[in-house]
């Protein structure tokens, strides 16, 4: 289920500009995807989606196609 999630979180993203985490709640709950802010949370940082901005000086969410390693990574 958690794969099937996030990969809907990301054709979302893809779709529609998603400033927030309640937009993003609801638009799963529109593709029959029942779940919790602290879950939708757990997702962002597991598929590395950040905000950027966009036209209007609003932001959207977006999937990073490279992070750098974190300090503790390099352990």
């Amino acid at each position: 289920m958690k794969q099937k999630r996030q990969a809907k979180i990301l054709s979302i993203i893809e779709q529609y500009d998603i400033e927030t985490q309640d937009e993003l709640l609801e638009k799963l709950a529109e593709a029959g995807f029942t779940t919790t802010q602290a879950t939708i949370s757990r997702d962002i940082r597991e598929i590395n989606l950040t905000k950027v901005a966009v036209a209007g000086g609003r932001q959207k969410y977006t999937c990073l196609l490279y992070t750098s390693p974190s300090p503790r990574d390099r352990t």
